[in-house]
């Protein structure tokens, strides 16, 4: 298969910055893609659309008028980002064979949350992902793949999550059995049965779900907590100077999601601004401090990875590549090493996503960047075993400049 540039873009649910990658795709005579990241950047949001982001996403109250308008001024961000990303690579228009775009999720309605839902009577689960495609590749000049979600719900998948078929194609190892253990705002996890990832097989071999909360509850408290001065617990300092409130811990363990089986995913409408500012009431009401709510909060992550893996795995890994913000914060990682010796049979070793030669900050960018190519090949880039679909499908739509 003939070697394409393309580039991914990536914003995810702690809308801190777009995440953009020049990625070299390749494939291989045993059907299973490669990648290779050439360059990657971080755009951050411009202050005042990262606030209007945040005040419609679900289960926030807004208008038409609003989604309209970000609808074309997220994608206006992402063709920046673009062009200065080839700008940066040194790459012109003609040499890029497409643009894979996320778009930003605003809100995420698998079937199971739209039951919860009032005045929802379709039987297919919804997502939106603001950021048109069609504007992306006008103002880029570039064919843009986007929308990648809403097929795979289509046919009774969840939409989510979609970056393991390129865990499967790049990090699924012949002899060890791997965990690919994001944890961006949203933790989620991709398993790996040891032996070959090629499409045609991968759909029936990996399991991936989301495990729950990663940042995103511990990015909102600190958030608010300072009123806006820091964004997130940087290096775990907050969390390393708090100490353990044991019945917030055993009250949040008691959260509905660990019971649900996968298929499943999760996000802002559960573990959002709502549900942090609810813990934050709480402990003004009590006598626990914010540096408590922060370490209990990494704890209760930690142990959302660790219990998910023990409920809902057919084994304990040999291997876990840790990748995602969480990966940068040592009193996290520390906690996750602590509660996998807890709760598996057999502690698999840790490992980063930078050992693989992925930088961490653009594999999600990287992974969009895989999934447009199969998108132009006509190859599906969803998994049924992960995402509850009936069946494979092709994903995104296609805009042409």
């Amino acid at each position: 298969m003939k070697e394409r540039l393309i580039i991914g873009l990536m914003s995810g649910t702690s809308v801190d910055a777009i995440d953009a990658a020049v990625v070299r795709v390749g494939g291989r005579a045993n059907g299973r893609y490669s990648a290779r990241v050439l360059r990657h950047m971080e755009f951050p949001w411009p202050a005042e659309i990262r606030r209007r982001l945040l005040a419609v996403m679900a289960p926030a109250q807004t208008t038409t008028q609003e989604i309209c308008d970000l609808n074309v001024a997220v994608a206006e961000r992402f063709a920046v980002a673009a062009l200065a990303i080839m700008r940066l690579a040194r790459l012109h228009t003609k040499d890029i064979a497409a643009i894979g775009s996320h778009g930003q999720t605003i809100c995420h309605l698998p079937i199971a949350a739209k039951s919860k839902t009032k005045n929802q009577k379709s039987k297919i689960g919804s997502t939106l992902q603001i950021g048109d495609p069609s504007v992306i590749a006008t103002l880029t000049g570039i064919p843009t793949v986007g929308n990648f979600r809403p097929a795979d719900m289509a046919v009774g998948g969840q939409g989510a999550p979609l970056v393991p078929f390129a865990d499967a194609m790049l990090l699924t190892d012949p002899k060890k059995t791997r965990c690919v253990q994001n944890i961006g705002g949203i933790a989620n996890v991709t398993f790996l049965p040891a032996g070959n990832a090629v499409p045609r097989t991968a759909a029936k071999r990996v399991i991936a779900f989301d495990t729950g909360p990663g940042n995103m509850v511990m990015d909102a408290v600190v958030a608010i907590a300072t009123r806006g001065r820091q964004r997130f617990d940087r290096n775990g300092q907050l969390a390393a100077a708090g100490k353990l409130d044991e019945a917030l811990f055993r009250r949040l363990k008691k959260h509905p999601y660990f019971k649900r089986r996968p298929p499943k995913s999760t996000g802002r409408e559960e573990f959002g601004q709502a549900f942090a500012r609810g813990l934050l009431n709480d402990i003004k009401n009590g006598k626990s401090k914010t540096e408590n709510l922060i370490h209990t909060l990494a704890r209760f992550t930690a142990w959302s990875v660790a219990h998910a893996y023990a409920q809902f795995l057919p084994q304990a890994p040999d291997e876990v590549i840790l990748c995602g913000g969480g990966a940068d914060n040592p009193v996290l990682a520390r906690m996750l090493a602590e509660e996998f010796r807890a709760m598996l049979p057999a502690t698999p070793a840790i490992r980063l996503i930078e050992e693989f030669g992925i930088p961490n900050k653009a594999k999600e960018a990287a992974s969009f960047a895989l999934l447009a190519a199969a998108t132009l090949d006509g190859v599906p880039g969803n998994l049924p075993s992960v995402t509850g679909a009936r069946r494979a499908v092709v994903l995104g739509l296609m805009a042409n400049p």
